[in-house]
């Protein structure tokens, strides 16, 4: 694995296991989460983008592409884990989405950071 990767990889499962934590605590105090999830999200994105040495306004508009996305799939993933009925899933929709989408965010992130 090559050192940006490996960096990468520092970068998105913590931030990941850092939106599922706060999505749990938040709800469970009864906060709202979207406003914690968004700026997690943006520090993810800009860090990886920062790895791969990318200016700082395409970090920008990578990252406010990328709440977008994770918000829409955030969104579906959820109705979708909701509509299993499973005891579990129902109970940790939100932290297994948003853990999910952090991830495929990230390593997409990754993808095109590569590519430029």
């Amino acid at each position: 694995m090559d050192a940006k990767l490996k960096k990468c990889s520092w970068i998105i499962h913590p931030m990941a296991l850092a939106h599922a934590a706060s999505s749990f605590l938040l709800r469970r105090f009864g906060f709202s989460d979207e406003i914690v999830l968004s700026l997690l999200t943006i520090s993810t994105i800009v860090l990886v983008c920062y790895a791969y040495g990318l200016p700082l306004e395409v970090s920008a508009a990578i990252a406010a592409l990328c709440c977008f996305a994770a918000f829409y799939l955030g969104t579906l993933g959820g109705r979708w884990l909701l509509a299993s009925g499973a005891p579990f899933l129902v109970t940790y929709a939100s932290e297994i989405t948003t853990f999910l989408v952090t991830e495929i965010m990230g390593w997409i992130t990754v993808i095109i950071a590569s590519k430029r």
